[in-house]
């Protein structure tokens, strides 16, 4: 993986003062805060936090078809129970959450 991403670190006091000037350096970047000298949260604008939620879908259903593909090799599971299982996981995964 090498170096962590550069990014800039507010205190949580510039940040509750500073609170504009965090947003604008989030849509850039992802910002830290600190509270009593530890980083403790990160502030990251939508397109970030959505473009890591689409790369973590991905990486899981990567996963399963990994697990599911070994599973077969391994005679666990038929070609048939695979298919439907991630046919199943699928329609799972394309269903909307409403609130």
């Amino acid at each position: 993986m090498g170096e962590a991403a550069a990014f800039n670190i507010f205190s949580a006091r510039d940040a509750k003062t500073r609170f504009g000037e965090l947003l604008d350096e989030a849509l850039g970047q992802p910002v830290g805060i600190t509270r009593h000298d530890r980083l403790t949260a990160y502030v990251v604008s939508k397109r970030h936090f959505d473009a890591m939620q689409n790369k973590i879908q991905e990486l899981e259903d990567q996963l399963w078809l990994a697990k599911a593909d070994l599973a077969r090799k391994e005679g666990f599971a038929s070609t048939e129970r695979v298919d439907a299982f991630l046919s199943d996981f699928r329609d799972i995964d394309n269903v909307e959450i409403s609130d």
